[in-house]
């Protein structure tokens, strides 16, 4: 079976404000170059996370999102199963991302549930 990947909106919109922002400050012809990058990126998460799913787990602490590094930016997603991906957010490598990733993750439990149908699963308690 082929691989799904689906975009939650608060991934759009970071999608979005990246291409812009990129227009602004570069060219419109570099935004869509970059738009593309981004794209394919999303489209090799799932190869990306069967190369480190045996190596290591990625996830960021004890959150269930993963990441993959696309250009400057990082796709934070979910891993529903092993064919199903979820893209929560795109984040500059700048950015404070662990704690960029916990308000994602408050925005994005509406929005998982809505496309998946049901909770999302929690965090796994750790080991104490």
């Amino acid at each position: 079976m082929a691989p799904r990947i689906l975009i939650l909106p608060t991934a759009i919109e970071n999608y979005r404000l990246t291409v812009r922002e990129t227009a602004r400050k570069w060219s419109p012809q570099q935004a869509k170059v970059y738009g593309r990058r981004l794209r394919k990126g999303f489209e090799e998460i799932p190869e990306a996370y069967a190369r480190v799913r045996a190596k290591k787990d990625e996830r960021v602490g004890t959150s269930l999102f993963r990441l993959h590094k696309i250009e400057h930016h990082y796709a934070a997603y979910i891993v529903v199963d092993e064919t199903t991906f979820v893209v929560a957010a795109v984040l500059h490598e700048r950015m404070d991302i662990p704690a960029q990733l916990q308000t994602v993750e408050r925005l994005t439990d509406r929005e998982y549930e809505a496309l998946m149908g049901h909770p999302r699963p929690r965090r796994r308690p750790t080991p104490g």
